[in-house]
């Protein structure tokens, strides 16, 4: 098996993963009925093989085209690479699917009395009173997605902590969802799934 093929055969396997993991997550709050809390880490992992397919189909492409590869064509892959880069400064992100406003905020506020710590909220940051801690939210509530994350390398435990109390309350506490984070995930996983069996078939038939 040459390089070439080898290429070929892990942007399929990548392409088809990424697309399992969408669609399993997105499975899991639509049969669940609860909401996912996904650490960021996770996303970098499957980020980073996403886009290591598409990295590896391109390098591909160069080796088998006859005329050879360009500093111009060689730009391309190493665009993909910009997106690994920003996936791992995310790494330390929690992003919650499936939310509503309310539902996310009522999560915190018990995970904060869980670990005995007080917040004080600003426009888009959260602060522990007792600490001087600060973390950085949002909220897509029409959407159903939110995003907490640490500001500092001291604020890292807290959030990972607040993320554990949070989880266990989506859990054992039911409230309002939002299901359109959800629903595209699903298409999204189901296409890219599709596209990796799709390309199989090609791949065969050529060969």
């Amino acid at each position: 098996m040459n390089a070439t093929i080898i290429l070929e055969v892990l942007l399929f396997v990548t392409v088809g993963l990424f697309g399992a993991f969408v669609t399993f997550i997105a499975l899991k709050t639509l049969f669940g009925r609860r909401p996912l809390l996904i650490s960021g880490r996770w996303l970098f992992v499957f980020t980073c093989l996403f886009y290591l397919g598409l990295i590896c189909n391109s390098i591909s492409e160069k080796f088998s085209s006859p005329a050879g590869c360009s500093i111009v064509e060689w730009i391309s892959p190493l665009l993909y690479i910009v997106f690994p880069i920003f996936a791992w400064i995310a790494r330390k992100e929690y992003t919650v699917l499936a939310v509503s406003n309310n539902y996310f905020r009522e999560a915190l506020l018990s995970a904060a009395n869980d670990l005995g710590i007080s917040i004080e909220e600003t426009a888009s940051s959260l602060k522990i009173k007792e600490t001087g801690q600060e973390m950085h939210f949002t909220i897509q509530g029409d959407f159903g997605t939110a995003n907490l994350k640490p500001i500092g390398k001291k604020s890292d435990e807290l959030v990972r902590e607040i993320a554990t109390s949070m989880t266990k309350y989506f859990q054992e506490t039911s409230g309002k969802m939002i299901y359109m984070a959800s629903c595209t995930s699903l298409i999204l996983g189901l296409t890219l799934i599709a596209m990796s069996a799709w390309m199989v078939t090609l791949y065969t038939n050529e060969r």
